[in-house]
């Protein structure tokens, strides 16, 4: 008996006689090659076709992106077609063999959930166990939801990590930054009581450009040169 098949309660099954309700089977694999062994969307369908009687729900067509590495769902033209099939009527749903073969991320995922509830209609993913029309699945998704603000989190402190090194080394975090020089002139205005708009004014009087080539001086381009620096000095003397 497979993982997902022990989260399967009782109540969930499908009753004897009962029409099942035909999904949109979406399968893929990344690379050219795998497209053309076949392996890899052999075993997601016969994953899929093993498990219409147990999940409840027959398959009405198959949809295919092969050798589609990295693409964001919207950047998927089988994966649409599927998505169209179900806002036309003709399907139920979707059913996908893993979760790894419908996103990129938990979160990418997450918004096609809320997508299917708040439209009415069921996803599927077998290899978790995720189901919008089950309680299991439910908790599942509820899972998949905390993953994806873990995941949001770390990618957030690796980014404050990246440009606090920045800050101490003196280089700009991406973005063209204001010479330091000028970046202390400003704040020797500023702390010498002038408002950020007359900074700017003075600026913009002596003709001095900013970060970005042909744009005026304002209060907040002002502003954010002098929190920038102020936060590089802090850096390096930390």
């Amino acid at each position: 008996m497979s993982a997902y098949s022990l989260l399967v309660t009782n109540e969930e099954r499908p009753k004897a006689g009962r029409s099942l309700p035909q999904l949109s089977a979406y399968v893929r694999v990344s690379t050219a090659g795998q497209a053309e062994s076949g392996l890899g969307l052999d075993a997601q369908r016969e994953t899929i076709e093993r498990s219409c009687e147990l999940h409840g729900f027959s398959v009405g067509a198959w949809f295919e992106d092969a050798g589609r590495s990295g693409a964001r769902m919207s950047n998927r033209p089988a994966l649409q077609d599927a998505l169209a099939e179900i806002r036309s009527g003709r399907s139920a749903g979707l059913v996908c063999a893993k979760l790894d073969r419908l996103g990129r991320s938990a979160a990418e995922v997450l918004t096609l959930a809320e997508q299917a509830k708040r439209e009415g209609w069921r996803l599927l993913i077998l290899d978790c166990s995720a189901d919008t029309q089950s309680l299991s699945g439910e908790v599942v998704l509820m899972s998949l939801a905390m993953a994806a603000r873990i995941e949001h989190v770390r990618i957030a402190e690796r980014q404050r990590e990246k440009h606090e090194a920045l800050r101490r080394a003196g280089r700009a975090r991406g973005r063209k930054a204001v010479d330091r020089d000028l970046a202390d002139r400003i704040i020797d205005l500023r702390d010498g009581g002038l408002t950020w708009q007359a900074v700017a004014d003075a600026l913009n009087l002596e003709k001095i450009p900013t970060a970005r080539s042909g744009a005026l001086w304002r209060p907040s381009s002002v502003q954010s040169a002098y929190r920038t620096r102020q936060r590089e000095l802090l850096a390096q003397t930390g």
